[in-house]
């Protein structure tokens, strides 16, 4: 059986957490630099009032120091969160 050690080299090197608010379309956050082909992004449970109400979120790396979060859920608040995982 493998482990994930074996497939991302040897550890993890920085986790970083945050989140957006907003009603609808696009906010960039901005982390501390990371090597984005060593890394990869979580999208956690989102919050805020539309967290029952169908639409659409995303977090993705833009860049080493930006993760661009998407969220549409009609004209409802809404809370992106994100982890962002580092590895060796």
């Amino acid at each position: 059986m493998s482990n994930l050690s074996e497939f991302i080299g040897g550890g993890i090197k920085s986790v970083q957490t945050g989140s957006a608010s907003q009603t609808g379309g696009i906010v960039n956050v901005t982390i501390n630099a990371v090597d984005v082909n060593k890394s990869f992004i979580m999208i956690n449970r989102t919050s805020g009032t539309s967290s029952s109400i169908p639409g659409y979120r995303s977090a993705v790396l833009s860049n080493s120091t930006t993760v661009e979060c998407t969220a549409y859920a009609g004209n409802t608040f809404t809370t992106v969160n994100f982890t962002v995982v580092e590895y060796y």
